[in-house]
């Protein structure tokens, strides 16, 4: 384990090994490579028997379909017309990038408007005043780009009108650094990145399905307090709306998004039923199906149910960071996503993304299919879905893919006291017993992490390149 910590002997805390494996990051990883043991045992790779790329046999099939599919993705007005077309004109049409998910998404997509801890210590609490936790801002509702209040489309964190003086590197930040001169973005001006992510919104409050949190209680976003299956996806409808964007004009989205405080491990190590990567998994075969089709007609409609996304193409997914530096501290309000749980969610991500290339079902995401049966009957139930960047790195031991790692506050040669992931107040134990860090969240400099492999990733995919990136 990352050096300068200590377990206290839960599942929370990370205590355990993983297993008798070194944890290898899935891109350092190779189709020859094994994680977990017996019906559970994984592959350490991206794309499993097909290694880290989509080169040959069927996986090579799945990758042409994904640049295919970029070369289709133009502009379109909100009524899904394209330019030239039922008066749709350059300056309307827009491609929407959505991405949804968990706080983790949202703040890496907006950044956060408030700091850790500050209501509690302007001595609105029983608190004395303290200063802000700079640069340790929270997951809150996104001012996207087209805000009509004339909000930048990314937040810095204020205590009232008191800036903290932390630039947050987020990628709306990198992506929009001024949102009314588009010389300075990085995306084409017809792009909009688009963040629909929520802080607590679970993949289980993503599914729609019976599965999903939301079929079995109240949706807090709804215009009614009752039962909404499909609740986050009116709220981002909504959303979309009020920037001036709709659904019809979303043809890519990003999916990050984890079981929150799961308990079973692929190994079995603090368990005995099933793990929760293939929980997530089924979550995530759930959500794919959706977004495919089909949203539910208004009740007493006579409509056939319709895709809610029509112009739907791509769809990409990612696991979480490390999420090590947990520990069991604080009621367990720290255990909400910790090792092994963050590792191993890559392997929900692979075991969807094989299963769509392979054209099977097995036996928890359900069918994905996205090409046409022999027949030419079945269309595809699922949109083409592939990997967005992978996250994950072990602590501070750099990756060799890129060298990417992760920091706690160890404060040694490779991570020199910048921590990545929320701290709290470390000035004394007094104060960071009452002002506590979750460990797991990404600080400022962790967001700027993220925000770059999100860069390089709409930059370089040969899925999002012909179509997301500003044109010479």
């Amino acid at each position: 384990m990352p050096s300068g910590f200590t377990y206290t002997g839960s599942a929370c805390a990370s205590s355990t090994p993983f297993g008798q494996v070194t944890p290898v990051p899935l891109i350092d990883g190779s189709a020859t490579t094994h994680y977990g043991n017996g019906i559970y045992q994984q592959i350490v790779s991206l794309y499993g028997t097909y290694g880290n790329s989509e080169s040959s046999g069927m996986a090579l099939t799945h990758y042409t379909q994904g640049t295919n599919l970029a070369s289709q993705i133009v502009p379109l007005c909100g009524d899904g017309s394209v330019v030239g077309v039922n008066g749709c004109t350059a300056n309307n049409a827009k491609i929407v990038f959505l991405f949804i998910g968990f706080s983790n998404c949202d703040v890496e997509i907006c950044g956060g408007h408030v700091n850790a801890w500050d209501i509690q210590r302007t001595g609105h609490g029983t608190s004395p005043t303290f200063p802000q936790l700079a640069g340790q801002a929270c997951a809150t509702k996104c001012p996207n780009l087209g805000n009509p209040d004339g909000t930048h489309p990314w937040n810095r964190a204020f205590r009232g009108n008191t800036w903290d003086g932390y630039e947050q590197m987020s990628l709306l930040r990198l992506v929009y650094p001024d949102q009314n001169d588009t010389n300075t973005w990085l995306v084409d001006p017809s792009v909009v990145v688009f963040d629909g992510a929520l802080g607590q919104q679970s993949l289980d409050k993503w599914d729609p399905t019976t599965l999903g949190y939301y079929a079995n209680n109240d949706c807090p976003y709804d215009r009614t307090t009752s039962t909404d299956p499909e609740c986050n996806y009116y709220r981002v409808g909504d959303d979309l709306r009020t920037n001036g964007y709709t659904e019809a004009q979303v043809q890519a989205i990003f999916i990050k998004a984890a079981d929150d405080f799961p308990t079973c491990d692929v190994q079995q190590n603090f368990c005995s039923g099933t793990p929760d990567a293939l929980l997530a998994e089924q979550h995530l075969g759930n959500i794919l199906r959706y977004l495919k089709c089909c949203k539910t007609p208004p009740p007493g409609s006579q409509l056939a149910p319709a895709p809610r996304y029509l112009n739907l193409k791509q769809v990409f997914v990612t696991s979480r960071i490390y999420g090590g530096y947990a520990n069991a501290t604080n009621n367990g309000n720290t255990c909400l996503n910790p090792e092994p749980f963050a590792f191993e969610l890559g392997f929900s991500v692979q075991r969807l993304i094989v299963d769509q290339i392979n054209q099977v079902d097995d036996g928890w995401s359900g069918t994905v299919n996205y090409l046409p049966d022999s027949h030419g009957v079945n269309q595809g139930n699922a949109p083409w879905v592939d990997w967005g960047p992978y996250l994950w790195a072990y602590g501070e031991t750099p990756r060799l893919f890129d060298g990417l790692k992760w920091c706690g506050i160890q404060n040694d040669f490779n991570c020199p006291n910048v921590p990545d992931v929320l701290s709290g107040d470390q000035t004394s134990p007094d104060l960071q017993a009452q002002f506590w860090g979750d460990f797991t969240h990404p600080s400022g400099a962790g967001v700027q992490k993220a925000a770059n492999q999100l860069v390089n990733f709409i930059q370089n995919s040969p899925f999002v390149k012909p179509w997301a990136p500003k044109k010479p």
